[in-house]
């Protein structure tokens, strides 16, 4: 099973109806598609998110590996939700 833990550090709108959550991959690898609970957002309720993208220094991957920065491309449906020090959690597998 793996443990997922991303820190969001930076939010910015980039257009075509997306925006992008950048932070830190603290715990394993976390992978395009994998679910998550974003958790100390805006909002005091839990809800669950699936990135629609994942890049790194401008290029489009599919999974990112732990300790490293990424940005997370999420519908602009959920900015709302979204805040600097928020928390994606998942247990997968």
């Amino acid at each position: 099973m793996r443990t997922v833990l991303f820190t969001v550090e930076r939010l910015e709108f980039v257009g075509s109806g997306k925006f992008m959550a950048a932070g830190r991959n603290c715990r394993d690898e976390l992978r395009r598609g994998d679910r998550l609970r974003l958790t100390r957002g805006c909002a005091s309720e839990t809800i669950e998110v699936q990135a629609d993208e994942i890049t790194m220094y401008n290029r489009t991957v599919s999974d990112v590996a732990h300790g490293m920065t990424a940005g997370l491309f999420f519908s602009n449906d959920l900015a709302g939700h979204f805040c600097l020090g928020a928390e994606l959690h998942g247990d997968i597998g």
